[in-house]
């Protein structure tokens, strides 16, 4: 692990970031000891003094809790794009992160990344601010489960995370009533399944509002491409150009097209293709990319033949903790705690 100072903060890689927060999660310990899915990891103590702590509330939700205060002011670089297969709702409620001299996330500020997270060069986080954030990881089959036939009227933001295509929404304030609930996820005194409940009904009230918000600020520029259609029968080249798209995703899991992309590959236009993976395979497109991931890295920790590390690259993860956040999520363990 290399890092440098430039201009007294030191410069770190992400992937080396990423890295020391594994070996820490690998030191995790119990937050709640009704809740096996409760899980605090200490920051690194070479750049902060804190935690992070997930919690996992069912198959499709789960929470990232950081709170740490950075020694001083610390660069990140080369940070990739990655799949992550949700939905990721960031709220800052405390800390400065500066992406460019135009871009910077300030505290009571949020934003959405789509189901592929576009990829940085260069983050500079500030150590003015302790870092407290909360980030609300949503499967986007839920999502459309909770909204039924109201999710024809989700805002842009909604449906470009929802595309596949690399998308971060705009940034927004972090409204009045929004922050309640954000205070209730970080103070809940429950524990075990009520803490669940509870933590899953201020997601949901959090979701809603942030729709609301989206909604009165995009009001009069919502684009009717990003709305939903109503589902029509396939036909049966339909069917087996769907299937194509499925075989093309499996044996490019590892560096998988954009949806646009793969629509183009198998002739369909890219509304047909999401409506078909979802009436053919009951999931979207990258939510059955996830699900071969997962698999196939399970598969290969079994054989014990290989580093996690080097697991987590062949099913095309970059960031070994989104790996392991994501394998933990779907399997209830961390993949080094299956091979034990």
């Amino acid at each position: 692990m290399t890092y440098c100072s430039v201009s007294d903060a030191p410069v770190i890689s992400a992937q080396d970031w990423y890295e020391l927060w594994m070996e820490s999660w690998e030191k995790s310990y119990s937050a709640d000891p009704k809740d096996p899915l409760d899980r605090v990891a200490d920051s690194p103590i070479q750049f902060a003094t804190g935690y992070k702590r997930n919690i996992i509330l069912n198959d499709e939700i789960w929470l990232t809790l950081h709170r740490y205060q950075f020694h001083q002011d610390l660069i990140l670089t080369s940070i990739p794009s990655q799949a992550a297969g949700c939905l990721e709702f960031i709220f800052n409620l405390s800390s400065i992160a500066q992406y460019s001299e135009a871009l910077q996330i300030k505290s009571g500020q949020h934003y959405l990344l789509g189901a592929i997270a576009p990829g940085r060069q260069r983050v500079q986080e500030l150590a003015r601010s302790p870092k407290l954030t909360v980030d609300i990881h949503l499967e986007p089959d839920r999502l459309l489960s909770w909204m039924g036939d109201v999710s024809r009227e989700f805002p842009e933001d909604l449906w470009r995370s929802l595309s596949g295509e690399p998308y971060c929404s705009p940034i927004r304030d972090i409204s009045p009533a929004m922050q309640l609930p954000l205070q209730k996820i970080i103070n809940c005194p429950y524990q075990g399944r009520v803490k669940q409940l509870f933590l899953e009904s201020q997601v949901l009230e959090i979701i809603a509002l942030w729709i609301e918000q989206a909604l009165t600020e995009s009001a009069n520029s919502e684009h009717p491409e990003f709305r939903l259609k109503s589902l029509s029968p396939l036909n049966l080249d339909q069917i087996e150009r769907i299937h194509r798209a499925k075989e093309i995703l499996m044996q490019q899991f590892q560096n998988p097209p954009t949806l646009m992309a793969l629509a183009q590959q198998v002739g369909l236009n890219d509304c047909t293709l999401k409506r078909g993976f979802r009436q053919v395979f009951g999931t979207t497109v990258f939510g059955y990319l996830h699900h071969y991931r997962m698999e196939r890295a399970r598969s290969l920790l079994l054989k014990q033949q290989l580093s996690v590390t080097a697991i987590a690259h062949q099913v095309g993860y970059q960031n070994l903790c989104a790996f392991s956040t994501a394998f933990r999520k779907k399997f209830g363990v961390s993949p080094r705690a299956l091979r034990t």
